[in-house]
Formats: structure tokens, sequence, C-alpha cells
């Protein structure tokens, strides 16, 4: 199923998702969603070479 692009959105965690976006849309990665803040967290949206989609979130920051 993963090969067909049939699964629900996967999820990767990363420490700083707007970075991480601009490094990996440079080495040639196509986003479906730019980043975007929600409730605190900021994620962004793409699929791998199979089709399958995925979400990379940045966690919220922890108030101090």
């Amino acid at each position: 199923m993963v090969a067909k692009g049939a699964i629900p959105p996967l999820v990767l965690s990363v420490s700083d998702c707007r970075a991480s976006y601009e490094r990996t849309k440079a080495a040639g990665v196509e986003f479906t969603q730019e980043p975007v803040e929600r409730y605190g967290s900021v994620d962004a949206g793409f699929r791998d070479p199979a089709g399958n989609g995925w979400k990379m979130i940045q966690a919220p920051r922890e108030a101090k």
C-alpha cells in the first residue's frame, strides 16, 4: 500500500519547519503546501516519489 500511495499522511517531526522546508525544497523535494502556522505549530506538506502524502511538523514551543 505504501508503494501505491494509499496510506494516510505520514508525519515527520522537525525542530524548524521553515528551515527544513527551504533546505529540502532546494534539494528537489516538491511540496504541496508551504509552511503554515496553526495553533502554535508550523507544518508543510509534500509527497514522496511513490505519491504518499507527508506532513513536516514543528511542534509548538513551550511557554516560559
